[in-house]
């Protein structure tokens, strides 16, 4: 009998089924259409059945009497009246059949990312996802069919086998129950009926869809809807749940386990108590005993069947007792569906699987919770329950890669920033600029830690944003008429009452607004909020842009406290604001000053597929002129403007364009008696930027708004964590934009960064910058800071005819001046007391880097002697050496002088035929000469040597000479070690000579053992190390010296190497004096000055209690030269003779005795 033919005769016509309705949740049978179909086939049905008693009752005429026939009839009529009444009844309360997705009332609603990778699942009681029979394996079709209804493709809507069977078996329950009316039973939730409404409910749908789909559909439909356990709808998600994969990827011995579950899913769940069959302890020991040795001979109330089989015994005893999954495959090879072998190997595939303990997961959880709030606010007055059992599908903007990059850094960083700073708690939001789209999400660092406020979305949490807010302050400044080149002083400044302060304590001085914000610098932001108009534009200006909560805050406190503001505090991002506010904020910077919201949701569909929602490219609104936003931009963006280093590497994404801020907003803690803050520590620390493809802002601080450590701020600490998933993220970027575009409307002049105008000649080189400015507000007016005098370089006061002209000079001056002195003369009353003690600072040092000026400030006192009179002393110079035409060596040769001077030397220079040749700063001035090749040796040439000394007035001497042949030879002499040694391989000799040149000057010293060149020394010291290695043997140690002439002059003393030499022994033992110059028998000219340099030992011991070098000459006068009871090192004194002649230089010391011993007698020659 064919499921159509039975609906036949069940109907009583032969009226096809209706055609499917649309979806509309459970369709009950209310239509005009459906009441006419009804009343035709009740009809019909009753004078049928009316026929039938008739002829029953006919049977019996001969032996009843009329009236006992009719009373009869009257009954059999009352009795159909009310089976058809109830069969009415109950037909109008089931749903309709031909709407096959009314059957799946509930479907759970997914959450994705833009590529479709599912984010979370929301479901109410339900968890379910429809998939069409296309992806259902036909191994698990035939599973359901072999285990739960194995004549499910032969029979009809009621299986008449089955009926009889639990007929004969006085009603038991158990067989009769096909998948048909299992669906219907399940679809209908008739659990709770009682049973005959129940089983009667069943038989109408059941026929009811039996007539309607095929049987392929049926199982589509009962696949989706019946339940896995562990809250698993259907057979994907039962899949995933268990699995972890799709159910068209489901393997045999996967689709076996599933098929068990639907009988007693509770029961049959793999992590309850019944993954495994159990025998009773008895059966085990009769196992183990051989008194059983197959499975069919344990009884049926000794095993307890799990999901799957278990093995009882162990060894040769060991005995396999099937369970569920083991009757699914048994069945599926009853009925031919599987091989023998693959039965085998599914049972061979179940012992590899692992149930992994069901833990739910929610991906982006603080994001998902956010989509899940816009939903419901979305479909607030739709049906209850739609968002967890409608199925929907939901689109989110988030990019799931991103996100894992994201939430890798911020796992990366999250102990470090703990244990350094305190921080228990993160957020992150990153966004496309253009779109608005939200691209990565992190609301907090652990959604699970709850005992942290890991649950609490920190990324919604008003918290104050310290320094970020200051380019929405700025911004609204330059709306005003400002500009990023307007002069800001960073000086201590009264505002009110009040002093605001910066980060450090310190102040930077005169300042631009680009370098003010890039600074990050409090006092100049101070200011911008007043030039900015206060704090109503600024929070207009901050809510159009996507920053509306400081606002909305300020009109809360209003209303309890009518007097409230912020005050200038705003300005240092007082405001509480979210994490999402900024980022929407700064995109608005990033898109050239157009406002739209960050975007979360970019479609939901319904589980047809139809599109309830799709978010439309936006049409911003234009809340800031672009070029303005693009001022913001580029200041943010300008790595010059950064104060160091670390600045400028942590707040730029390599390869791009970066626009940046950091902010720190500090929590007082304990106060003083007056009220102001005795203990600051930061609570919130910020970093907010963008390139042209990606905004990102992270946060860190402690959800219970505890204090971190002092040392944590928004550079420090969240910079680190900001670059490194900004780097990450643009990695996966596609085709990015490198640069920001500037709009149109934009110049760049250069300006003076001493007034933010033009520069002129006064102003330096290193003080002019190109600088962004709107076309209709370029500076136009040259720089009136700057300012060019004529000075005395002495006083540093205004040139006048009483004071040298020689000490006069043209400079660059500042004139420094608040902006709108007139305005805020408060401003200017800081200024000024600033510029008086950095201007002295920058003469304090003659490299000025005492002080912050970038200039001196201009004098208005001009100069007087009587303030300087040691000036009234004029220098004397005379040039001692070479002679007045003298001839000298080309191309170097040393030149003496003589001078006096009433104060000290600030210069001396040196030309020949005035061209400058050399300077000096400090003594000795007597040097070598070293001719440049523009001067020539052939002819008379003139040499000029000019001193001026600190008061700048000047003595100069000339004299003539010619450049001859330097026949002269220099001298050389070893210093160490004095005389010759023996050592060791491996020994290091340190290896000193000094070397002369009386009339030029040394042009190296070469040093050579043997025939080997060491070094070559071409100036002081002529000294180096050497580790002895070469064979054993004697060596000479040649040191040469070659002066500018190329004449040679050379010393030696023998090495020898070899085992049994010793560890150096100089002939003068160590810490003995020595006379280290000048040479022996060396050669000096009349009146020139020589250096005398004696090596002295540590004094005040035992053989050294003085040392005393002196000179003698012919006669034995002796001049002393040093002479010391205390002292150790080089020591270096000037001598010269006046006179010629023989001098001997004496070096002697005395010990503690009084014995007097003698060390050096060296004679020189004066000519």
């Amino acid at each position: 009998m064919t499921s159509s033919g039975f609906q036949t005769r069940f109907l009583g016509d032969d009226t096809p089924p209706p055609r499917p309705a649309r979806f509309g949740g459970l369709k009950r049978a209310t239509g005009d259409g459906r009441f006419r179909r009804f009343g035709r086939m009740l009809a019909r049905a009753f004078w049928a059945v009316l026929r039938v008693t008739k002829r029953i009752l006919s049977f019996f005429a001969p032996q009843r009497t009329g009236s006992l026939r009719k009373s009869l009839l009257r009954i059999g009529g009352a009795v159909l009246l009310l089976f058809f009444l109830y069969t009415g009844f109950l037909w109008f309360t089931l749903p309709d059949v031909g709407d096959s997705a009314s059957l799946i009332a509930s479907q759970s609603t997914v959450i994705t990312d833009r590529n479709g990778e599912e984010l979370y699942r929301l479901f109410s009681e339900e968890d379910r996802t429809y998939i069409p029979s296309s992806s259902i394996p036909q191994s698990l079709k035939d599973a359901i069919v072999a285990i739960e209804d194995e004549r499910f493709y032969e029979r009809g809507c009621l299986d008449m086998r089955a009926i009889f069977r639990v007929f004969f078996r006085f009603g038991q329950a158990g067989g009769a129950s096909t998948l048909t009316r299992q669906l219907a039973r399940n679809a209908l939730d008739l659990k709770k009926e009682n049973l005959f409404n129940r089983k009667f409910k069943e038989i109408i749908l059941g026929c009811q869809l039996e007539a309607r789909y095929s049987k392929e559909q049926l199982l589509e439909l009962y696949l989706n809807w019946i339940p896995f356990g562990q809250n698993a709808y259907g057979i994907e998600q039962a899949s995933r749940r268990y699995f972890g994969v799709s159910a068209k990827d489901l393997t045999l011995a996967q689709s076996a386990i599933l098929a068990a579950l639907p009988q007693r899913p509770t029961y049959f769940n793999p992590y309850g108590s019944h993954l495994h069959t159990r025998v009773e302890p008895e059966v085990i020991d009769k196992v183990l005993s051989g008194t059983i040795t197959r499975s069919n001979q344990i009884a049926d109330d000794e095993v307890t069947i799990g999901l799957l089989g278990t093995v009882v015994g162990s060894g040769t005893t060991a005995l396999y007792v099937g369970g569920r999954t083991d009757q699914v495959l048994s069945d599926m090879q009853d009925q031919e569906s599987i091989t023998e072998q693959q039965r085998l190997q599914a049972l061979a595939d179940i012992e590899k699987i692992a149930f992994k303990p069901f833990r739910e997961t929610i991906r982006a959880p603080h994001f998902v919770l956010w989509v899940r709030d816009e939903m419901g606010r979305m479909f607030g007055g739709s049906e209850e329950g739609v968002l967890e059992r409608g199925g929907l599908r939901v689109e989110t903007t988030l990019d799931w890669k991103m996100q894992q990059v994201a939430e890798q850094v911020i796992t990366n960083h999250r102990e470090d920033i703990l244990k350094r700073f305190g921080a228990q708690n993160m957020a992150l939001v990153a966004a496309d600029p253009q779109t608005r789209e939200v691209l990565a999400y992190v609301g907090n660092v652990d959604y699970s830690d709850e005992s942290n406020g890991g649950k609490i979305d920190m990324a919604i949490a008003p918290r104050q944003p310290g320094s970020s807010f200051k380019p929405f302050v700025y911004a609204a400044a330059f709306r005003n008429g400002f500009n990023p080149a307007t002069i800001l002083y960073d000086v201590p400044t009264k505002i009110g009452n009040d002093e605001p302060v910066d980060y450090d304590g310190k102040t930077m001085g005169l300042m631009t607004i680009r370098q003010a914000l890039g600074a990050s610098r409090n006092i100049p932001a101070v200011k911008a909020f007043f030039l900015a108009g206060q704090e109503e534009p600024i929070l207009q200006l901050a809510g159009d842009m996507g920053a509306p909560t400081p606002g909305l805050k300020r009109q809360e406190m209003k209303l309890q406290q009518p007097e409230f503001d912020y005050g200038w505090p705003l300005a240092l991002g007082a405001a509480e604001t979210p994490l999402t506010e900024m980022v929407q904020g700064y995109s608005t910077f990033a898109a050239g000053g157009l406002a739209a919201p960050l975007v979360r949701i970019r479609r939901i569909t319904d589980k047809k597929g139809n599109i309830l929602f799709e978010a439309k490219p936006q049409e911003p609104k234009a809340v800031l002129d672009p070029r303005i936003a693009y001022q913001i931009t580029s200041v943010l963006s300008d790595e010059w403007a950064r104060p160091t280093d670390y600045w400028k590497t942590q707040l730029t994404v390599p390869g791009y364009q970066t626009a940046a801020k950091t902010g720190t907003s500090n929590k007082c803690l304990e106060r003083k008696d007056d009220g102001s803050c005795k203990l600051r520590k930061p609570d919130n620390a910020w970093v907010i930027g963008y390139t042209p493809n990606l905004i990102a802002g992270v946060w860190a601080g402690n959800a219970d708004s505890s204090s971190m450590y002092e040392k944590a701020d928004g550079l420090t600490t969240m910079s680190p964590v900001w670059k490194e998933f900004m780097t990450g993220a643009h990695r996966l970027l596609k085709n990015p934009q490198t640069t920001f575009p500037a709009p149109s409307g934009i110049v760049q002049p250069q300006i003076s960064l001493l007034s933010g105008q033009l520069p002129t000649a006064c102003t330096p080189v290193e003080l002019r910058r190109a600088d962004v400015f709107l076309e209709e507000a370029a500076p136009t007016e040259p720089d009136p800071a700057c300012m060019m005098l004529r000075v005395d370089k002495v006083t540093h006061l205004l040139a006048s005819s009483k004071c040298p002209l020689s000490a006069q000079g043209t400079g660059s001056f500042l004139q420094a001046h608040s902006i709108l002195p007139d305005r805020w003369p408060t401003w200017e009353e800081g200024v000024q007391k600033w510029v008086k003690v950095q201007n002295d600072l920058w003469y304090a040092t003659e490299d000025h880097s005492g002080s912050l000026l970038p200039l001196p400030v201009a004098p208005e006192q001009e100069c007087d002697p009587a303030l300087t009179p040691g000036r009234l002393t004029q220098p004397t110079l005379s040039i001692l050496s070479p002679s007045n035409g003298g001839i000298v060596g080309y191309p170097a040769f040393k030149i003496r002088l003589a001078y006096t001077v009433g104060s000290s030397v600030q210069e001396v220079r040196y030309s020949v035929d005035g061209k400058s040749v050399a300077s000096s700063v400090e003594p000795p001035f007597d040097r070598f000469l070293r001719m440049p090749r523009s001067v020539k040796k052939e002819g008379s040439h003139i040499v000029t040597v000019t001193l001026i000394d600190r008061y700048y007035n000047e003595a100069s001497d000339s004299l003539s000479i010619r450049f001859g042949e330097d026949r002269g030879l220099p001298v050389v002499q070893f210093s160490e070690p004095v005389g010759d040694i023996a050592v060791k391989s491996g020994d290091t000799l340190t290896v000193r000579a000094e070397a002369e040149d009386s009339d030029g000057e040394i042009k190296y010293v070469q040093f050579y053992l043997g025939q080997t060149l060491l070094t070559t020394k071409p100036r002081e010291p002529y000294e180096f190390s050497y580790v002895v290695a070469v064979p054993d043997g004697t060596y000479q140690l040649r040191a040469v010296a070659e002066d500018m002439a190329e004449n040679t002059a050379e010393d030696s003393l023998t090495v020898t190497v070899g085992a049994g030499g010793s560890a150096l022994k100089p002939p003068a033992p160590i810490g003995e004096p020595q006379l280290v110059s000048p040479l022996e028998d060396q050669t000096i000219q009349k009146s020139t000055p020589i250096d005398l340099k004696v090596q002295v030992p540590r004094l005040s011991t035992q053989d050294y209690a003085s040392l005393k070098l002196s000179v003698a000459d012919e006669q034995g006068v002796e001049d002393v030269l040093l002479e010391l009871t205390n002292g150790e090192g080089l020591y270096v004194r000037q001598w010269q003779s006046k006179r010629a002649g023989t001098f001997v230089i004496y070096v002697r010391t005395k010990n503690r005795s009084g014995e007097e011993r003698e060390w050096s007698e060296r004679k020189i020659v004066v000519e």
